[in-house]
């Protein structure tokens, strides 16, 4: 696996060729033959490498693909030629030629942008394709129910220039297990929107609101297509959620990422001796120092100073001292054979241990979203 490292890097980060493809035969294995699942790969895949992540999906059988930005969505058509891209993030009307060109599915969620999008197709001479989200009660991007009436009568009145192919909403607490109720408030709501748009005699080939919790927890929203994101990368929405899927069935997602560096010095530290800047950590006894090169920049989040775990040789070490740019230090005291050149974990198993990003995310008090798509995107990526 390693010999694929080309450059050789100080730090890099492995890609589950078979854990992908594990969690989205697991997903597909929840969804209605009538239900398409749209894979996101937005902000990097989540951190794991949106071209090498949406060909391994691909060999997956995944032929739907969402993103954030336009930009995003011209990366994944390279790699996917015939893919449909839903883009659900915001894309300066001035880019809306793009997204004509690309046949890219264009979020919308007011008339300013429907018009312009439309101009943009008859610019092309090729017919827009649009989704509309609906504002249900998140309070984020999403058109309120006044402005949907608008929305229809204008696609309608275009049809040679504007096709709607997406209606949906973003469901604002699925992942917990108390507030279901909502999700399905939210999912009324999106089916009376849905009803607006027959009254129009527009036929909606994609109706969408489920997102990964909702994919696994709530199967009464899956609608036509479904949102999964966070699942696909073997990571859970919250730990609650977790425990009341595995309480009834068994089902085990596999992370995907792993993060790895070398041990670039090894050092022997005399008790009473500081480690890192402004000491914030002094030995009380004689210890034995390795030293990584990673640190913050690369997204090893500083918060961890003092408090994060590595695994070497299976076992884990202590972080010791505040993380540096691009260095930090453990505690390699109780690994009597360690040597400059062994491999470390920084996110991942090594034999009956493992540092997830949940633990990570559970020390910096943030979520695990965050922990993955902070790992610096020049890292190199490598399929294993």
């Amino acid at each position: 696996m390693l010999s694929n490292i080309k450059s050789n890097p100080r730090t890099w980060v492995e890609i589950s060729r078979t854990a992908l493809a594990a969690n989205v035969a697991l997903i597909q294995a929840l969804l209605e033959p009538t239900v398409s699942l749209c894979a996101f790969v937005k902000s990097f895949a989540y951190g794991h490498n949106i071209e090498l992540v949406t060909r391994l999906l691909g060999e997956s059988g995944v032929t739907h693909f969402g993103v954030d930005s336009l930009d995003e969505a011209l990366t994944v058509r390279k790699v996917a030629p015939d893919a449909a891209i839903f883009i659900m993030g915001m894309v300066p009307a001035e880019r809306f030629n793009e997204v004509v060109k690309n046949d890219c599915v264009q979020n919308i969620y007011d008339e300013e942008d429907l018009a312009a999008i439309i101009n943009a197709a008859i610019a092309e001479q090729k017919v827009a394709l649009v989704n509309i989200e609906m504002e249900t009660g998140l309070n984020r991007l999403g058109a309120a129910d006044r402005v949907l009436a608008d929305l229809l009568r204008i696609i309608k009145n275009n049809p040679r220039s504007v096709k709607l192919v997406g209606l949906s909403t973003h469901l604002s607490s699925a992942e917990d297990t108390a507030e279901q109720h909502f999700v399905y408030t939210q999912e009324d709501a999106l089916q009376r929107a849905l009803s607006i748009c027959a009254s129009y005699e527009l036929i909606v080939p994609f109706v969408h609101c489920a997102n990964s919790a909702a994919t696994i927890f709530a199967p009464r929203v899956h609608d036509t297509m479904v949102r999964v994101g966070l699942a696909l990368y073997g990571l859970w929405p919250s730990a609650e959620l977790r425990l009341a899927v595995q309480r009834g069935r068994a089902f085990e997602l596999q992370p995907v990422l792993s993060w790895k560096t070398k041990v670039a010095q090894v050092k022997d530290v005399p008790a009473g001796g500081a480690v890192g800047y402004d000491r914030t950590f002094i030995t009380n006894r004689a210890i034995r120092v390795a030293i990584l090169p990673v640190g913050y920049w690369d997204g090893y989040d500083r918060g961890l100073s003092n408090k994060g775990r590595v695994l070497l040789h299976g076992r884990p070490c202590a972080v010791l001292g505040r993380i540096c740019m691009n260095m930090l230090m453990v505690d390699v005291s109780e690994i009597p054979q360690i040597k400059v050149g062994d491999t470390a974990i920084l996110l991942g198993r090594e034999g009956m241990s493992s540092v997830t990003a949940e633990t990570i995310a559970q020390e910096l008090g943030t979520i695990n979203y965050e922990v993955v798509t902070r790992i610096n995107s020049l890292i190199p990526r490598l399929v294993v």
